[in-house]
C-alpha cells in the first residue's frame, strides 16, 4: 500500500512540473510577441497627424511637434481624437490642431520658437483664457497651457483633466 502512494505522489509531482514548464514558457512567448508589437507598430491615429512611417519614432528634436503632442496626451491616458475646429477660436499664426478628449477640446498651436509663442500668448484675452495655474472660475474660461514653442488651449470645465493635460504638456518636448 505505501508503495502504491509513493508512486501516485511521484506521479502528481512530475505532472505538476510538467504543468509548470509549460505555464512558463506559454507565458514567456506571449509576453514577449506583445512587447514586440507594441514596439514596432505605431497607432494608427499617430499617422493621421504627419508622423513619420510605420516603426519610425516620432524625431526628437527638443521642441514640440506635432506627433510628439499627440503621443505625450495619449501617453498621459487621455486618448485625443481628431477634431475640426469648432468654435471662434483665436487666430495666432499657425493654423492649430484640435483635439477631442472625452467632452472637452484641446486646440494645439505650434510656433517656430518660444519667443513668437510668448508674443502670441500675450495677446490673448484674459477674460476669455486664464493659465493652468489659475483655479476655474463660473465664468468657464478656456486653460492656456504654455511649454517652449507650444500654446494650447483646452477647453474643458474638469479640474483632474485639466491638470493631467496640463501636466503631460508643461514636462516640456522629449530632448533629443
Amino acid at each position: 500500500m505505501a508503495e502504491v502512494r509513493r508512486g501516485a505522489r511521484q506521479r502528481a509531482a512530475g505532472w505538476v512540473a510538467l504543468l509548470v514548464q509549460l505555464a512558463g514558457a506559454c507565458g514567456g512567448k506571449s509576453v514577449e510577441h506583445a512587447d514586440s508589437a507594441k514596439s514596432v507598430a505605431p497607432s494608427p491615429s499617430a499617422a493621421a497627424v504627419g508622423a513619420p512611417a510605420r516603426g519610425v519614432a516620432c524625431p526628437r528634436t527638443g521642441h514640440w511637434i506635432a506627433c510628439q503632442v499627440r503621443d505625450r496626451i495619449d501617453r498621459a491616458g487621455l486618448t485625443p481624437h481628431d477634431s475640426t475646429s469648432s468654435g471662434d477660436l483665436p487666430r495666432l499664426g499657425p493654423s492649430p490642431a484640435v483635439y477631442r478628449i472625452g467632452k472637452a477640446v484641446l486646440v494645439v498651436y505650434l510656433f517656430a520658437d518660444s519667443s513668437t509663442r510668448s508674443h502670441a500668448g500675450r495677446q490673448l484675452d484674459t477674460t476669455k483664457y486664464i493659465a493652468d495655474t489659475h483655479p476655474l472660475t463660473i465664468l468657464s474660461e478656456a486653460t492656456v497651457i504654455q511649454n517652449d514653442n507650444l500654446l494650447a488651449l483646452l477647453f474643458s470645465k474638469n479640474d483632474h483633466q485639466r491638470e493631467r493635460v496640463s501636466d503631460a504638456l508643461t514636462a516640456g518636448p522629449p530632448q533629443p
